[in-house]
């Protein structure tokens, strides 16, 4: 007769191995997405070199929660001796269509030899964390890298593992002095010289429109961790598609000016190609984005995403936000009062 140990090890393999199989199969899509291969534990200098965390989580959404988590986070790495310098919130850099913002120049200068990924859709999880090599490049790690990664919905879980892991002799600590507190580092986003107006040559002047680039998300970690492409990739990839079609639709719209372009044109193949203003946009919570663009007279600011669309001129710095402040949550709504703005100014030779 088998034993009750025997019994009850078998029944706790079944009712786990389905379980921990699903996990571990969830974990390889979003490694894979990443181009990250699992390593069973994180980089053995951790605790002897410095660190940089990479976070993508909807601050806008329980703010409170988030700081909580992140400081958290911090407080683990101080108690262990995980040396994070700076914490880069990847949506932040992320302010523009297609092209992100710089990273602070200390990220390239400071020694980071590892990186820290926190990528989240809502604070109830998942929450998919990784420790990889930092490469001291802007792709920020080496395609193929070794990544100790989990994905839960508690990342005390992780933190005990963790705790279990530095406590052993495979990690030697020399990092002694670390900062209990997160440490944020974010972009100046500086769109140009701001007119609270559109321009009377709109209606005869060349617009330039670019599409919005579905295939950054697979190239640079700034738009790769963001939470919205590793959670809901279909559902953003087909809100891309519809922003294209609507793009699309300006452009063959014969009542106006406004033409879609190539990607990779830049300023000056456009002005030779008779362009004279781009339409561009900037996105980011409310607050950030009052800072950026000048603009008097404005509600006050709430915690929500905004996305504001302005006419970029290609000869000068000066962008043309339009007479009305027409900032909104929705891309759609902000383009469409935006066009609205420049259809009027066109029909009234200027506003």
């Amino acid at each position: 007769m088998r034993s009750i140990t025997y019994k009850f090890g078998l029944l706790l393999f079944l009712l786990c191995g389905p379980l921990g199989a699903l996990a571990q199969s969830s974990i390889d899509e979003y490694l894979k997405t990443l181009n990250l291969n699992q390593a069973l534990y994180p980089p053995e200098d951790i605790l002897k070199t410095r660190s940089l965390v990479l976070i993508s989580v909807p601050m806008d959404d329980a703010p409170n929660e988030w700081q909580e988590i992140l400081d958290e986070m911090q407080q683990f790495f101080a108690e262990y001796g995980v040396d994070a310098v700076a914490y880069l919130m990847a949506d932040r850099f992320d302010v523009a269509q297609n092209i992100p913002q710089a990273f602070p120049d200390f990220t390239f200068k400071r020694g980071i030899q590892n990186l820290i990924i926190l990528s989240a859709h809502q604070v109830e999880g998942p929450i998919f964390i990784a420790i990889t090599p930092f490469n001291n490049q802007e792709s920020m790690y080496s395609k193929g890298a070794s990544a100790f990664a989990r994905l839960t919905s508690d990342l005390s879980s992780v933190w005990q593992e963790l705790g279990t892991s530095f406590r052993t002799d495979q990690f030697q600590r020399t990092n002694l002095l670390v900062n209990e507190n997160p440490e944020f580092f974010y972009p100046k986003v500086e769109p140009g010289i701001v007119a609270r107006s559109v321009p009377p040559q709109v209606a005869e002047f060349k617009i330039a429109m670019k599409p919005v680039d579905a295939n950054k998300y697979e190239a640079l970690p700034v738009y790769k961790i963001q939470h919205d492409y590793l959670f809901r990739r279909d559902s953003m990839l087909q809100t891309i598609r519809e922003q294209n079609q609507t793009l699309e639709a300006l452009s063959v719209d014969s009542t106006n000016t406004m033409s879609l372009v190539a990607l990779d044109e830049n300023d000056a193949t456009l002005r030779r190609a008779g362009f004279i203003y781009e339409l561009k946009m900037v996105k980011g919570p409310e607050a950030l984005v009052y800072d950026w663009i000048s603009f008097p007279d404005r509600p006050k600011p709430s915690n929500r995403m905004v996305y504001k669309f302005y006419l970029d001129d290609l000869r000068t710095n000066t962008i043309f936000i339009g007479r009305e402040w027409d900032a909104a949550a929705s891309w759609q709504e902000a383009l469409a009062a935006f066009v609205a703005q420049i259809r009027e100014a066109a029909a009234a030779k200027g506003n």
